[in-house]
């Protein structure tokens, strides 16, 4: 007997779930990339969907590869462990293009994407423990001592 393919379940799921999306129109800022990648997260954040959209098909139109990056980087630290469900799907959707056509075209799944992020309950504890693991001062000695470790030391010292 086989274990079911979960991933080929999760992924038709999120595909049926994209095909039931109300699609949005595409309607693009005329502003920078590096404004638009700044605006997607802060309307993401605070749930802001038109301009998260907006700012969506604005990266989507002229810097496509900033638009799945800057999506992975969200989910992970804006909604975090408010939405496990959310940074996984996400992350699963983010692997390429083909993939993306598979689920219906870019739009759909950026843009399905973008609205289960905007909606989605926010937490930013795993950002906020990066910032302090790679800034605050009582872990100076232990980020120079780690910065010279092998990744095989790096994986027995966190074995342990």
């Amino acid at each position: 007997m086989t274990e079911p393919d979960s991933i080929g379940i999760a992924r038709n799921q999120l595909r049926d779930a994209i095909a039931e999306f109300q699609l949005p129109p595409c309607n693009p800022l005329p502003i920078s990339p590096w404004v638009a990648m700044s605006l997607l997260q802060k309307a993401i954040r605070r749930g802001r969907r038109v301009l998260a959209l907006r700012a969506a098909a604005t990266l989507l139109t002229g810097s496509p590869e900033r638009l799945w990056r800057r999506l992975a980087c969200i989910a992970f630290e804006d909604v975090g462990l408010a939405d496990i469900d959310t940074v996984a799907t996400v992350t699963a959707a983010v692997v390429g293009k083909k993939f993306h056509e598979f689920l219906g075209g870019e739009w759909s799944t950026a843009s399905f994407l973008v609205s289960k992020m905007a909606d989605a309950p926010k937490c930013r504890a795993a950002d906020d423990l990066l910032l302090a693991a790679e800034s605050h001062p009582n872990f100076e000695d232990a980020r120079l001592q780690f910065t010279f470790c092998s990744t095989e030391d790096l994986i027995r010292i966190n074995a342990h």
